[in-house]
């Protein structure tokens, strides 16, 4: 029983320090013209943001924790059609709030009109907060260049202000994003014509949209609760001395 003890001890120690669970993307897929070599998909973090060029959307997921300092968004994450225009309700992300965050980005690198299409993202937790806007100063970073700190490591980010950088989409009525299924589907359609460059940073809760745990956690109970009731078993079937 001391054995049993033992072991299911340290799989409740292991599941007591497992960071908490945040969302990202799972799959990624794409609706619209193929011919120039359009698509999407769910990608590896690179090395550069801005270095990335494809004329595919390019998604990969960034990091998870929880927020350090307040950080307002121009989305909340409410499910509904957007634009550049009107991107919704805005939000502020508090400190300690867990997250999870994916980077969604066309950067084809054509000097001429881009028809992109649509990204189809699927989430494994609800959107609770939507980065757009780029810098517009070298004071104003916008939402994606104060969020940079949540960006993957080893990836460098265009942050800086640069007056020929369209990063963000505030403003540009031909970008636009949905929120469905509840909000953990996100469709944007964007453009980035004549070598620009369009980037949306997702964030998503530190939980599964359904509340229910998730299969890591689910499988270290069960392995807690097995060696714990196969220990009891031992215990009563321990011949007597």
């Amino acid at each position: 029983m001391r054995k049993a003890f033992f072991v299911g001890a340290t799989a409740l120690t292991l599941f007591c320090g497992t960071p908490v669970f945040a969302g990202f993307a799972t799959s990624v897929s794409y609706q619209g013209p193929t011919g120039s070599g359009q698509g999407a998909a769910l990608v590896s973090p690179p090395t550069s943001a801005a270095g990335d060029v494809n004329t595919a959307y390019q998604v990969w997921n960034e990091s998870s924790g929880v927020i350090a300092a307040p950080v307002t968004l121009e989305n909340n994450g409410a499910v509904g059609s957007y634009n550049g225009v009107s991107p919704g309700t805005s939000t502020t992300l508090t400190t300690g709030t867990p997250y999870g965050s994916t980077l969604v980005q066309l950067n084809p690198g054509v000097n001429g009109v881009v028809h992109s299409g649509e990204a189809i993202i699927q989430f494994s937790s609800k959107i609770i907060g939507i980065a757009l806007s780029c810098a517009t100063s070298p004071s104003s970073l916008g939402s994606l260049g104060a969020t940079d700190t949540y960006g993957a490591p080893g990836t460098t980010y265009p942050t800086a202000y640069n007056p020929n950088n369209n990063r963000g989409i505030i403003g540009k009525t031909n970008d636009s994003f949905q929120i469905t299924n509840g909000g953990t589907e996100l469709i944007v359609q964007l453009t980035a014509n004549f070598n620009g460059l369009k980037e949306l940073r997702v964030f998503t809760a530190g939980g599964s949209a359904s509340g229910v745990p998730e299969p890591a956690s689910l499988a270290i109970w069960s392995l807690v609760g097995t060696v714990l009731v196969g220990g009891n078993r031992w215990r009563r079937q321990r011949p007597a001395v």
